[in-house]
């Protein structure tokens, strides 16, 4: 079989021996992992265990120094369909010049989805305003995004990825500094997302309102699978 017709049934993400070093010391050690189309996984475990390294590895933004990462079928340099990542960070990224407002963030997830030069289309405006709605952010959308509270610039970045309606979220501790309400709203949408077949790779210390979505949880310790466990009698 060729690679382009294996590639559309390639999972997600996939890491094998993946190991990540800095400044001498081992990150991941040796950290298999696949998430197969549909799966929900919680990346879970103690501060310093390697849990964003994991997932900032399987999308190519850390280098590993050992082993192999894919996504859908390909490695990381040489993955072009973006639009199907959705990726929410731990906070977000300081720019230069003009203040960008929240509705500009969020609208920067279509990006993938057009072409460089043709302008936002009234399916784009739409997806954005569903965005905004879905976290609860309608009226905030003109205000400047650098000076929101560390929560709801979180939310400003579950937006953006929700805007881009990718095939898999990967999300860095999204509830983090995020008021309960807001858990509750986040979590409604991924089960709306989960429910039409989403990929969800999410980091958390706890699950919360999310645990009924998760198949799959991995454990790290010391940048390694501790444990591996699909809840609800689910295989792992």
């Amino acid at each position: 079989m060729k690679r382009d017709d294996a590639a559309p049934f390639a999972p997600p993400f996939a890491m094998t021996g993946g190991h990540v070093r800095r400044d001498g010391r081992e990150v991941l050690a040796g950290v298999d992992l696949r998430v197969d189309a549909g799966d929900v996984v919680a990346i879970l475990g103690p501060n310093g265990a390697g849990k964003s390294t994991l997932v900032k590895a399987l999308l190519g933004l850390v280098p590993l120094a050992a082993g192999r990462t894919e996504i859908y079928g390909d490695p990381p340099a040489r993955f072009r369909d973006w639009k199907r990542i959705g990726y929410v960070p731990q906070r977000l990224p300081m720019g230069g010049g003009v203040p960008a407002t929240v509705r500009e963030v969020v609208a920067s997830g279509r990006v993938a989805r057009r072409s460089r030069w043709r302008p936002a289309s009234a399916a784009d405006r739409a997806a954005v305003d569903d965005a905004l709605a879905a976290v609860g952010l309608s009226g905030r959308a003109r205000d400047t995004a650098h000076l929101l509270s560390g929560g709801q610039q979180q939310r400003v970045l579950i937006a953006r990825a929700l805007a881009g309606e990718p095939d898999a979220f990967v999300l860095d501790e999204p509830t983090a500094g995020v008021d309960a309400g807001s858990q509750e709203a986040l979590a409604a949408t991924l089960g709306t997302l989960t429910g039409a077949g989403r990929t969800v790779v999410l980091v958390a210390h706890e699950l919360g309102p999310m645990a009924p979505l998760v198949t799959r949880t991995v454990e790290l310790a010391h940048g390694r699978v501790v444990r591996d466990t699909a809840p609800l009698g689910r295989p792992a």
